[in-house]
């Protein structure tokens, strides 16, 4: 599909996700949307591309700030080709936008891997668009490292993060750290002073560290309930703090291993609608076979789709974001238009990404469109029709 002309598509249901709009028409001329409303406002440009998706739902591109790799594929190869092969995999499950996550490793080897990675962000892909470079770790609690390696985790340590800034050409977007650590909060403090968002996780923390952590704005939470210190009624810990403080954006990882679906209604109802991020924590093995794949420089094997690590561990999952998106909607009982808010505005608003997550005049032109089932049908980045069932 050429650019060449605005590409009107007309929609049996379009979820801005603000609002429903039932049929509804969406106008885009070249990676802008430029009007949206019900097909008797919105008028017919003389020379247009046509789409008819009056039996689909339409809504904005899918944000994924939490994804190691997919299709055979770890993003910390960090080679142009390497995120080119995820960015097709994504478009295929509606995600338009993503942040390639590292995993903590050898010193080395994150910083060849940061520095690869922010090089290839300049390229342009076919299909969904890495905005920025996820560090997860390695400045975490040993405690709760989950599938990191012991060896891997190091101290927090300002000095370190800034020359990973530099060796990614200021492509860091996210950090996730562990706020009980000593300088962790000089860390975030550095990162919040060069536009890192930064995310609290693989933390003991107590409730009253992960809200002081909040007060110097770390309002961001990692695959909530997962290597996290348990919750207490007595010692609500760091996700009591997740679960209560509504200026905390929280993941979740709604694929049914990492969390019960009963917890996932549970996460639904403690935290408010626009505060939900669903991730999936994909890993190389996602879209692939079962067997041995890659997370970073380890192994991990996967038997029925679920993978774990030497020490059977969890390590990551093999979940698409369409899916994940599915499995909220049943589990948690949301309307869908709140649902969607946790795949498209929510992360973009937590990542403070302009014109991302919603379908509006002046917004990026990044939508998916789906069945009444949830399959993806089509998905198109910046206007353009990068991936069609």
């Amino acid at each position: 599909m050429s650019n060449d002309f605005p590409v009107v598509i007309d929609a049996g249901i379009l979820y801005t996700p603000k609002e429903k709009l039932a049929p509804a028409r969406v106008v885009i001329d070249g990676n802008r949307i430029v009007e949206v409303g019900p097909p008797a406002r919105v008028a017919l440009p003389t020379r247009m591309q046509r789409i008819d998706a009056s039996a689909m739902v339409v809504m904005p591109g899918f944000i994924e700030p939490h994804i190691h790799g997919i299709a055979g594929v770890d993003v910390m190869d960090g080679t142009f080709i390497a995120l080119n092969t995820v960015s097709r995999a994504l478009a295929r499950h509606g995600t338009t936008s993503f942040l390639p996550t590292t995993v903590s490793s050898p010193s080395e080897i994150l910083s060849s891997a940061i520095a690869r990675i922010g090089e290839s962000l300049h390229q342009t892909f076919d299909g969904a668009r890495p905005l920025g470079i996820h560090l997860e770790g390695p400045f975490i609690n040993v405690v709760k490292r989950g599938t990191h390696k012991p060896t891997n985790v190091a101290p927090a340590d300002p000095e370190l993060l800034r020359q990973w800034i530099a060796a990614s050409g200021n492509c860091i977007r996210l950090i996730t750290i562990a706020p009980e650590l000593p300088d962790s909060l000089s860390v975030a403090k550095l990162a919040l002073s060069h536009d890192v968002r930064v995310a609290m996780g693989h933390s003991d923390a107590t409730f009253e560290e992960a809200t002081a952590a909040v007060g110097c704005s770390v309002n961001y939470a990692v695959h909530t309930f997962n290597a996290m210190r348990a919750f207490s009624h007595r010692d609500p810990g760091i996700v009591g703090a997740v679960l209560s403080d509504d200026r905390i954006f929280a993941e979740i990882i709604a694929d049914g291993v990492h969390v019960s679906p009963s917890v996932v209604k549970f996460f639904a109802r403690a935290k408010r609608a626009d505060r939900i991020l669903l991730v999936t924590d994909a890993i190389s093995a996602t879209d692939m076979p079962d067997g041995a794949h890659r997370l970073g420089p380890d192994t991990v094997t996967v038997t029925d789709g679920i993978c774990r690590d030497e020490s059977g561990r969890l390590a990551g999952s093999t979940l698409t974001q369409e899916t994940a998106l599915k499995n909220f909607i049943e589990w948690s009982g949301f309307p869908v238009e709140h649902a969607v808010q946790a795949l498209t505005l929510n992360p973009a608003n937590a990542l403070g990404l302009r014109g991302k997550g919603m379908i509006e005049p002046g917004a990026d032109a990044d939508i998916t469109v789906l069945d009444a089932n949830f399959r993806v049908m089509k998905t198109f980045v910046a206007g353009k029709l990068v991936y069609e069932r």
